[in-house]
């Protein structure tokens, strides 16, 4: 009765549409017996077939509601039917609220309408695109798939929302179509995977075996398994692709060493075809030297020869007609003795008179030592490609060969030490910091250590000419009247050969005069008749550019050595003008400096500098380490002095010490070689011979004497090694005025003095001193 009750009520329900459809055709007092025939009949059908009121329950409600029939719970569904009501009336509610809103976010999947939107069952936001059967509920992917959502912890079947079951038939669920596996403990269907000990796991076990481990539904967990699946393959294909590219680097890096090889193979056969080619030259000349000689003797000693035998065969002749006269009579044999007599007094005086110096060709054996560091000249190493990349940067522009040179380890001052004699003043190497002691980058300083430290050497390790195999000792002045040079040249301009307020000056061991043309901005090289040879640099901060260059020496490998003085900095150079190195920025700080003016190296390879504005001297290693300095605080005694020192010269002499001319107070000062004290100082403002104005460049010949350009007085002083005055060569000549003033000295291989002149700002550019010339040699 029950069902049939509610089969009664299921078509009383149907018929209001029906009646509704007849109205609207005819007045509402009409009476239609149609409609009840039909009733009866139907209800008489339906208790036949049951089945019939489900479809057509299913068809009227297929003409009536305009939405998807899956939105709406399914009256089936027994354990969940208060939820689906409560549901049905919440998805009713909001899809009145929506059906006017102006955008449609329905799922546009068959059978929902176009003008309703449907949200999630949970989340009641996003768009569901998964329907479960036994709740009969929507849900989108990600509330579906939570692991701690009802159908996955109840094994639910879920598919997709668009897909129609059949009548009769469920659809079967995501893991109802594998095989069901069993706990092999319990022998219950395993529900869990637990995460701890990688197993999969039944109810039971989650309440004994796994109750505090960490556990999860076997889809969730696959899925999870399968994401981390998908990442491993990520990860896979990441370390390949990375893999492959390492690999393209070290086959681009075995290219990039191949070629490094064979650039290194290259560098070592020129550096030591150039060590082989200066060995055979040498050896050329030597023979060369050695026939000259033997051929001047062997003429001198044929010529001699001759003439003994000439003699010899004139008293042969005399005696003859000595022994002939003996028969003769009367005054015949008188005349035959005078004549014979005068004869052989004649070959006496001529054989007499005839005298040859007994010569022999003596060998002066090089000094053995130089075998060993020509061994060990030069060095390769591996280094990495960041420190040869960071030199190619306008901030270290080195070329690739100083690069190579920087790498070398070569002899540190330890090495000099055991050769220097007993009474050397030098300071050992312990008494240097012992951040400094690192070797020279681009030389090997022991091999002029070898020479200067000799202990039958006279030089010393202050020399003239740096690196100049003969002893020079200053000469005279050539010319009988005072000041007059033998030549000159440099005018005024900015051509080549020409130079404008130029500074620095010193002759190489090749006899060449290199000038710091300090206005123009570069470097020129005459050879020892001033002609012209070469020049480099421009204007500008970068490696081989000057900004007023000032000071400039050269050292016992030939390297030219340049004061930049306003780029606050010291350069140096191969012979040929190459950049090599430079050291030093502007700042008081321990190798840095404030306007340096000169510099001078001994033959150990230090360097010296005139540290104006700092009122010091630095003492450097020849790639620029410092080593040392001296601050002039406290040589002011009785505060008899117009100010702070301002060292302008310098020079080492022959005993190491070291000698600045103060330009600002008019006098010289001797440190010692530790640069520890001042030994000496001598000299006041004035012009007599005991007094200076305004000293300026300063070299040192290998006899010991020191000349220096006495600049305001027109004039060079020559000093003994403790500064005595021995005598003064007045420089004033046709040609120059006292704005002309020398400022710097340099001896050629021969003794005789080369002297700089420096014309005063003003005068620079008149068109009266065009004609001037600035370097003259006495």
């Amino acid at each position: 009765m029950t069902s049939f009750a509610n089969m009664t009520q299921s078509l009383a329900a149907s018929l209001p549409s029906t009646s509704a459809s007849a109205a609207g055709s005819s007045s509402a007092e009409q009476k239609d017996s149609v409609p009840m025939s039909r009733l009866f009949s139907t209800l008489l059908d339906t208790i036949q077939n049951p089945q019939n009121l489900h479809s057509n329950a299913s068809t009227s409600a297929s003409s009536t509601i305009p939405y998807d029939i899956w939105a709406v719970p399914s009256c089936s569904s027994v354990q969940n039917r208060s939820a689906s009501n409560t549901h049905e009336n919440n998805i009713i509610s909001n899809n009145n609220n929506q059906s006017h809103s102006k955008d449609d976010i329905s799922s546009g999947s068959p059978g929902t309408s176009s003008s309703i939107s449907i949200t999630c069952f949970r989340c009641e936001e996003r768009t569901p695109t998964i329907r479960c059967i036994e709740c009969n509920d929507l849900f989108c992917h990600e509330c579906c798939h939570k692991v701690t959502s009802d159908c996955q912890l109840r094994e639910h079947t879920l598919l997709p929302i668009h897909q129609i079951s059949p009548i009769g038939v469920r659809p079967n669920s995501v893991t109802n179509d594998k095989e069901v596996m069993y706990c092999e403990i319990h022998f219950e269907p395993v529900r869990y995977y637990c995460e701890g000990c990688s197993v999969f796991i039944c109810q039971e076990c989650t309440f004994w075996m796994h109750k505090d481990h960490s556990y999860s539904p076997i889809k969730g967990a696959l899925d999870m398994c399968r994401v981390g699946v998908f990442r491993a393959i990520e990860d896979a294909k990441t370390g390949t692709k990375a893999v492959k590219s390492a690999i393209d680097h070290a086959v681009a890096m075995t290219k990039a060493f191949e070629k490094e090889t064979s650039e290194a193979n290259m560098k070592i056969r020129k550096a030591m075809r150039s060590f082989a080619q200066a060995i055979e030259d040498r050896e050329k000349y030597l023979l060369d030297k050695v026939e000259k000689i033997r051929q001047a003797k062997m003429s001198e000693l044929a010529e001699h020869m001759n003439t003994l035998r000439g003699i010899l065969a004139g008293l042969a002749h005399t005696n003859e007609n000595l022994v002939r006269s003996m028969d003769s009579e009367g005054i015949d044999l008188f005349l035959a003795k005078d004549k014979g007599k005068s004869q052989v007094d004649y070959f006496a005086f001529v054989f007499k008179n005839m005298y040859v110096i007994e010569e022999r060709i003596m060998f002066i054996p090089p000094n053995y030592d130089l075998v060993d560091q020509i061994k060990r000249q030069c060095d390769v190493q591996s280094a990495p490609a960041n420190l040869m990349q960071s030199l190619s940067s306008p901030s270290s522009h080195q070329s690739r060969q100083s690069q190579l040179y920087s790498l070398q380890s070569a002899q540190t001052y330890t090495a000099l030490s055991h050769q220097m004699p007993a009474t050397s003043s030098l300071r050992s190497l312990s008494d240097y910091p012992s951040s400094h002691t690192r070797s020279t980058n681009y030389y090997n300083h022991s091999i002029s250590s070898s020479v200067a430290l000799d202990s039958n050497s006279t030089r010393g390790i202050g020399q003239a000419i740096p690196g100049y195999w003969m002893a020079v000792s200053l000469k005279p002045t050539r010319s009988p009247i005072s000041g007059v040079p033998m030549f000159s040249f440099a005018r005024e301009g900015q051509d080549e050969g020409q130079v404008s307020r130029p500074w620095g000056l010193c002759v190489d061991r090749e006899g060449n005069i290199i000038v710091a043309d300090r206005r123009n901005n570069r470097i020129q090289i005459f050879n020892c008749r001033g002609e012209f040879k070469t020049m480099f640099g421009s204007k500008g901060t970068g490696p081989g550019e000057f900004d007023l260059p000032a000071g400039i020496t050269t050292d016992t490998f030939g390297r030219i050595i340049v004061i930049d003085k306003d780029n606050h900095r010291v350069q140096i150079f191969t012979s040929s003008g190459n950049f090599i190195l430079k050291f030093g920025s502007f700042g008081k700080e321990c190798g840095q400096f404030q306007y340096p003016w000169d510099v001078a190296v001994n033959t150990l390879g230090n360097i010296v500098v005139t540290d104006t504005r700092n009122h010091r001297i630095q003492l450097f290693t020849s790639d620029g380490t410092y080593i040392t300095k001296f601050v002039f605080e406290g040589a002011n005694p009785a505060k008899m002095l117009k100010g702070p020192t301002t060292p302008r010269g310098v020079c080492f002499t022959v005993s190491g010490n070291i000698i600045v001319s103060d330009f600002e107070n008019h006098r010289l000062l001797m440190v010692d070689p530790t640069l520890s004290k001042v030994l000496y100082y001598v000299g006041r403002e004035g012009s007599c011979i005991s007094e200076l104005n305004r000293p300026s460049g300063i070299v040192t010949d290998d006899d010991g004497r020191i000349i220096v350009a006495d600049s305001k007085n027109h004039r060079v002083i020559v000093f003994t090694s403790e500064l005595r005055i021995l005598w003064a060569v007045d420089l004033k000549s046709p040609g120059l005025d006292d704005k002309d003033r020398p400022s710097d000295v340099a001896l050629t291989p021969e003794g005789y003095l080369v002297v700089l002149f420096e014309t005063l700002p003003d005068t620079a550019r008149d068109i009266t001193s065009h004609g001037k010339q600035y370097i003259k040699v006495y």
